[in-house]
C-alpha cells in the first residue's frame, strides 16, 4: 500500500467526522457535548485544522458509533467484523491449572 500524505489523512477525517455527525442530526456542540469535548475542536477537526490526540478520536468515534479506523478511512470501506483484538500480555497463554503441580521429567 502506498504511504499517505497528513493532509490527506486529515481531509478523510474531517469529511467523515461531519458526516457521520449530519446523520445523526447533530450540531458540532451536539457533538462536543456528547464526548465532552469543546465545539471549537470539533469545529477545527471538521476543518481539516486541528491533529486530535488518540483520546479525542477514541471520544468522537465512541458517540458516532463507529471504530476509530473508520473516521481514517476513505468512505465505502468495509472494516472486518468479528474479529478479535489481539490478547495483551504478548506471550502465549498458559494450558496450566493454578495450583496444579509441575509434571516431573524422567531421568
Amino acid at each position: 500500500m502506498r504511504p499517505r500524505k497528513p493532509a490527506y489523512t486529515l481531509r478523510l477525517l474531517a469529511r467523515n467526522v461531519r458526516e457521520r455527525r449530519l446523520r445523526k442530526s447533530w450540531t458540532q456542540y451536539d457533538l462536543a457535548d456528547e464526548t465532552g469535548l469543546r465545539q471549537a475542536l470539533v469545529s477545527q477537526v471538521e476543518a481539516e485544522k486541528a491533529n486530535p490526540t488518540l483520546r479525542s478520536l477514541h471520544r468522537i468515534a465512541s458517540a458516532l458509533g463507529v471504530q476509530v479506523a473508520e473516521l481514517l478511512l476513505p468512505q465505502g470501506t468495509v472494516l472486518a467484523r468479528g474479529t478479535k483484538p489481539a490478547a495483551r500480555g504478548g506471550g502465549k497463554k498458559s494450558t496450566k491449572k493454578a495450583g496444579s503441580p509441575a509434571k516431573s521429567r524422567p531421568r
